[in-house]
């Protein structure tokens, strides 16, 4: 902590350090390296981590300068209820940290994370420009940006910094459509964990089944790794790959990534129709005992709070700055409005107007079926067919509930 007095020639010698230090250290920063690589990270536990991680390694070992400094645009802080509003706002705040290799390497490891550095074909000049414009990023008033999912993210911005240094010869390399859409992207890589396959799934809007590019399929850091695997660059009159050399820093021990998602709609067809079955019994025994009005009452009330309060949530987000998000057909699977079944679940099971709030409940519940038909029939009708697992998931839900409301309003 600085003193709050000093004398006044105890400040001007402070002053007369600083300017002999900060100029070094600023050149010292933006020195030419001797080697850039790109680090990619693979996937963790973590539902952040499932899809892999990127940075830019600098490398300095000539002169007696042997040091290196790792920039990476993926660093966050989820600041309890304040990161809950920047997030819904669509203002979630990223910035650009440095670190060393060393803490990289340890702390990549202990996660059982893969480590792998590709180090890059450029000349002394773009490797200087490229370390004086990271230098020039990472400070304080220039490091922050509003993360996006797909467009603007660690992967993204390690492409496009390495893209700047090439004068654009790594994005006139990749060309033509991509493999898969930005959905079946997410999907593929958290594939083995059902409750975020399904959570991702169904927050997703229309934007992200529409064909994407091969540029835009670098969002994801295993995709970028393996792009500049393949490109190459014009040198000195030549054409040479753009990967100089690759070498492994750490090998995880985990299963290679699928190339293409599950194909789960049988999954949550089976789940749907389990459910659904289940309903249309408890709605037949709840009209011959009281204590399966009253669970039959519940399981309605607790539908309509589930569905009402996600149908409500993909609302908002459809209205949001989180665009992927937009035009979402799920909500035709649960709608708002059933949020209504909440009063007329807990009336039933209260013994309220017995078979009229059964009844009432029915019409609520047949309007979310018909809903959940149109979900049915889009997504036959679109290609891919993307929103058939929420279809299948929902109709015979909403069957069941309805079926069974009747049975248990005679």
């Amino acid at each position: 902590m600085w003193p709050r007095h000093l004398p006044g020639w105890g400040a001007l010698l402070v002053a007369f350090l600083l300017l002999l230090i900060v100029p070094r250290q600023a050149h010292a920063t933006a020195a030419t390296p001797t080697r850039v690589s790109v680090l990619t990270m693979g996937p963790g536990d973590h539902p952040f981590t499932r899809f892999g991680h990127n940075a830019l390694l600098l490398e300095w070992d000539r002169d007696g300068d042997t040091r290196n400094q790792v920039y990476n645009f993926g660093t966050f802080e989820f600041d309890g209820l304040q990161g809950v509003r920047d997030f819904m706002g669509g203002r979630f705040r990223y910035w650009l940290s440095v670190s060393n290799l060393e803490t990289t390497v340890r702390t990549y490891s202990a996660a059982n994370r893969s480590l792998t550095a590709q180090e890059l074909e450029l000349t002394p000049d773009e490797r200087a420009e490229l370390a004086t414009a990271l230098v020039e990023n990472a400070r304080p008033e220039h490091r922050y940006y509003d993360y996006d999912y797909y467009r603007d993210n660690c992967s993204t911005r390690v492409r496009d910094a390495i893209d700047r240094a090439v004068a654009g010869a790594l994005r006139r390399g990749v060309v033509g459509p991509g493999q898969l859409t930005l959905r079946q992207h997410t999907l593929r890589l958290v594939g083995d964990t059902p409750w975020l396959y399904f959570g991702l799934d169904i927050a997703l809007g229309a934007p992200t089944d529409r064909p994407t590019t091969r540029w835009g399929e670098l969002f994801l850091p295993q995709e970028l790794h393996d792009a500049l695997s393949h490109a190459q660059r014009e040198l000195a009159g030549q054409r040479v790959p753009l990967v100089k050399s690759e070498h492994s820093l750490h090998h995880a021990d985990r299963p290679p990534l699928p190339s293409e998602p599950k194909a789960a709609w049988l999954v949550f067809a089976g789940c749907g129709t389990g459910l659904g079955l289940l309903f249309v019994g408890l709605g037949w025994a709840a009209a011959r005992a009281r204590f399966w009005r009253v669970l039959f009452g519940l399981l309605i009330a607790l539908a309509g709070t589930v569905t009402g309060l996600l149908g409500t949530a993909l609302a908002i987000f459809s209205m949001s700055k989180h665009w992927a998000a937009h035009a979402n057909p799920s909500l035709l699977g649960c709608p708002p409005w059933s949020l209504a079944l909440v009063g007329l679940g807990g009336a039933l099971a209260l013994g309220r107007s017995g078979p009229r709030a059964a009844r009432r409940a029915g019409w609520v519940l047949t309007g979310s079926l018909a809903t959940s038909l149109v979900l049915l029939v889009h997504s036959l009708a679109t290609t891919g067919h993307e929103s058939l697992r929420m279809a299948a998931l929902f109709v015979p839900v909403w069957a069941g509930f309805s079926w069974g409301a009747r049975l248990a309003g005679r």
